[in-house]
C-alpha cells in the first residue's frame, strides 16, 4: 500500500511541475496581434523562444479589425486564407498547445497576413529543448493536422499530429521573456528530482 502511494505522490508532484512551469505567450508583446510595420516581425518575435505543449498563446486584437486562423504550412506560405482549420474573430484568442510539431496563425482579414501578420512556431515536449524552428518565407516549418472550429471562436482537439485549442475565455495573461520557456526546463527537472527525494525519505 505505501508503494502506490509513493507513486501516486510522484505522479501528482510530476504533474504540477509541468503545470507550474508552463509559459503563457502574449504574442507580439506590446505589438499585439496586428499588421505590422516589418514583414518578419512575428518570425523575429517568435525567434529564441521555445515553446512547450502545455503553454499557451493569447492574441490579443481590435475586434472587427483582425483575427486568428489556423491554417496548414502551405495556406500559411502563401497567405491562402480560402480554407483555413479554423478562425476565431472574438479576442482575446487563447490557444493551448496541447501537441508537438509546427503550428501556423494567419490573420484573414485583407491583405494583413501579406503584410506580415503570420506566425509560426514548433512546439515541443514538455521535457524537450529547443524552439522555434524558422524556414523559409517567415519562419515556417511542416503543416499541421486539422482541426475543427466550435462556436465562440473556439476549435476542439485535433484528432493526430494537430494544431492547437483555443481556451475561448476572456481575461489577461502574463507576458514572457524570451528564453524564460527554455529557463523553465530546467527548474522543473529540478523541482521533480527534490520530489522525488522527499519521496523517499518519507517512505
Amino acid at each position: 500500500m505505501a508503494g502506490v502511494f509513493k507513486t501516486v505522490t510522484f505522479l501528482v508532484l510530476v504533474f504540477a511541475a509541468v503545470v507550474v512551469f508552463a509559459e503563457d505567450y502574449d504574442v507580439g508583446d506590446d505589438t499585439e496581434w496586428t499588421r505590422p510595420m516589418d514583414l518578419e516581425f512575428y518570425s523575429k518575435w517568435a525567434a529564441g523562444k521555445t515553446f512547450h505543449v502545455g503553454d499557451e498563446l493569447e492574441f490579443d486584437f481590435a475586434p472587427g479589425r483582425h483575427d486568428v486562423a489556423v491554417v496548414t504550412q502551405d495556406a500559411f506560405d502563401n497567405c491562402d486564407k480560402a480554407k483555413p482549420l479554423s478562425v476565431m474573430s472574438v479576442p482575446p484568442v487563447r490557444i493551448f498547445l496541447n501537441t508537438t510539431g509546427p503550428q501556423h496563425f494567419i490573420c484573414t482579414i485583407g491583405d494583413h497576413c501579406r503584410f506580415g501578420q503570420k506566425l509560426s512556431i514548433n512546439v515541443v515536449a514538455p521535457g524537450a529543448t529547443g524552439g522555434a524552428a524558422p524556414g523559409a518565407r517567415g519562419g515556417a516549418s511542416p503543416a499541421p493536422a486539422g482541426s475543427t472550429p466550435s462556436a465562440g471562436g473556439a476549435t476542439t482537439p485535433p484528432t493526430a499530429g494537430g494544431t492547437t485549442t483555443p481556451s475561448g475565455t476572456s481575461g489577461t495573461t502574463t507576458t514572457t521573456p524570451a528564453g524564460n520557456a527554455a529557463s523553465s526546463l530546467g527548474g522543473a527537472t529540478f523541482l521533480v528530482a527534490f520530489a522525488s527525494a522527499v519521496v523517499a525519505a518519507l517512505f
